[in-house]
């Protein structure tokens, strides 16, 4: 029984004639330990991002029967100026429930991906309130942007064409943002992440805006060109509706989020 009394010092371990003489000058590594490095904190490690992003897949895949009925009607509804009603222009409460769904998927990608813009050298992202409240923010953000664009879809078709070619080009700019949302899906989730290759997501996310804008504006170009005096017209909505919105969208992410 003494045998298991013994305590066994340090000291009385055996170690080789290089090791007694190091451990006389400075202590083994193992007893001053390791100093910690912080975890950097990222979008792809915050609950709340995370439970934002999941809540959009789970939500959608739950009516996944009603998003491919609303995706066949999403071609015609994005070119087609075809006055003549179809069998897919009337949609249900579902269906409408779900193209809002689709619409917040947008919403929720495109502020992940303004937040990837904003994290460029130089700038620091205010993370007092969490990265939860400044993604929602941006997010928000998103929403106000599409908010304005509808409006503005609703009043030019208003003033300018008759209520039929007003709601032809109102379907066109839903069928470009639900088809946009689902576009960025790839580069949103690639830059959250592997944060490594988020700035050749973002060239990409915004090259598939452009190409959703183009698409937009040619049908509205189809629907609202008559003669050469229109094109003028078509020329300033370009300037005041499509561009300088933009920008002031990114000029307000970036007042909101960082501080130089």
């Amino acid at each position: 029984m003494s045998y298991f009394r013994q305590i066994s010092h340090e000291a009385d371990a055996p170690s080789s004639q290089t090791d007694r003489q190091l451990y006389s000058t400075r202590p083994p590594a193992w007893q001053s330990g390791v100093a910690g490095v912080e975890r950097p904190v990222t979008p792809a490690t915050d609950s709340g991002v995370l439970a934002m992003v999941l809540a959009v897949i789970v939500l959608i895949g739950l009516n996944m029967r009603h998003v491919k009925r609303i995706f066949r009607s999403l071609p015609q509804d994005l070119l087609s100026v075809r006055r003549r009603s179809n069998a897919f222009d009337e949609h249900t409460a579902n269906e409408t429930r779900v193209a809002m769904l689709q619409l917040l998927q947008l919403w929720v990608y495109e502020g992940l991906l303004l937040f990837m813009w904003l994290q460029t050298p130089g700038k620091s992202i205010l993370v007092s309130g969490g990265l939860t409240s400044q993604v929602a923010i941006l997010v928000g953000l998103a929403c106000a942007l599409y908010l304005f664009q509808l409006g503005a879809c609703i009043t030019v078709g208003y003033v300018f064409t008759d209520q039929q070619s007003a709601s032809l080009w109102q379907r066109g700019l839903n069928a470009s943002q639900i088809i946009l949302g689902w576009a960025l899906s790839v580069p949103a989730l690639v830059s959250l992440f592997y944060p490594g290759l988020a700035q050749d997501m973002i060239v990409i996310a915004a090259l598939l805006y452009i190409a959703s804008r183009i698409c937009y504006i040619y049908k509205g170009f189809r629907i609202f060109y008559h003669k050469f005096p229109s094109l003028l017209y078509f020329i300033l909505y370009l300037c005041t509706l499509e561009i300088i919105p933009v920008i002031i969208t990114c000029l307000l992410a970036v007042e909101i989020c960082v501080k130089s």
